[in-house]
């Protein structure tokens, strides 16, 4: 067991990792059970950010939840790096601030809480009740329903930015990592001058097509362009290792993350 409970619904957990420590909601089912069970998430992205993530690194976390990765990401770039993070849900967005500070970290590390989209503008977000991991700005289908039928969600609204407005203020970055349970592809929207300016070296996304809902096929043709201009993908192996993925690859199934190297 890597956590234990503090009280007023909260579980303390100290990630395999080593070195930091997390505050989580004690009811939520997405994180929760595997990070008590084992002190991960994802496991083989977690070991590809501890082996590839260097000092100095300037990275975002685009859904950062309760902050496990921008934990992370705020320990393996050093003061000398920069972490900026995203959450939407104002909830959660308090215990990602916790986190940042329960670590010491927030001499370098950045917490936004809004959605990140493809424009300025305020948007509904669907928060669950029960997974707080599968919030978003997608209203979930019956699919989902299906899926996880204890659940429900609470509409609310946030307001939303693209990641171009760092176009003039931020000169590289080395990493972007998204996970915002469908709204992947108006992310990929709302960083297009990034992209084409050559600012972003790597990216990795969910890409998940229940998620996705109508931007499935636009963001699958989007992939396929820059794929077309030189974009590499790869998913990873269960000991982290990028493994090659043709554009074909992602016609027709999901994956958990996608690595986009430019």
């Amino acid at each position: 067991m890597h956590g234990t409970y503090i009280g007023n619904q909260k579980m303390l957990v100290f990630p395999a990792w080593g070195g930091g420590k997390l505050i989580l909601p004690s009811e939520d089912l997405s994180l929760m059970p595997e990070l008590i069970q084992t002190g991960l998430i994802e496991p083989p992205l977690s070991r590809y950010l501890i082996n590839h993530v260097k000092e100095s690194s300037v990275v975002m976390d685009i859904g950062a939840n309760i902050g496990y990765y921008t934990v992370l990401l705020g320990y393996l770039v050093g003061l000398s790096g920069k972490v900026i993070a995203y959450e939407a849900n104002p909830q959660i967005f308090s215990i990602l601030q916790d986190n940042v500070s329960l670590n010491y970290l927030f001499d370098h590390v950045q917490v936004i809480n809004k959605a990140v989209y493809s424009t300025r503008t305020v948007l509904p977000f669907h928060m669950s009740r029960k997974f707080n991991g599968n919030s978003s700005i997608n209203k979930h289908n019956e699919t989902y329903t299906k899926n996880y039928p204890g659940d429900s969600f609470i509409e609310i609204q946030v307001n939303a930015e693209p990641l171009d407005i760092y176009l003039n203020t931020v000169e590289r970055v080395d990493l972007i990592k998204i996970d915002i349970e469908g709204g992947e592809y108006q992310c990929f929207l709302g960083m297009e001058n990034l992209l084409r300016k050559g600012r972003i070296k790597k990216i990795i996304f969910e890409y998940n097509w229940e998620m996705l809902q109508q931007d499935a096929e636009p963001f699958y043709k989007l992939l396929k362009m820059y794929s077309n201009e030189g974009a590499i993908y790869h998913s990873f192996s269960p000991q982290g290792e990028p493994v090659s993925l043709s554009i074909g690859d992602l016609a027709d199934r999901s994956y958990p993350n996608v690595l986009m190297e430019l």
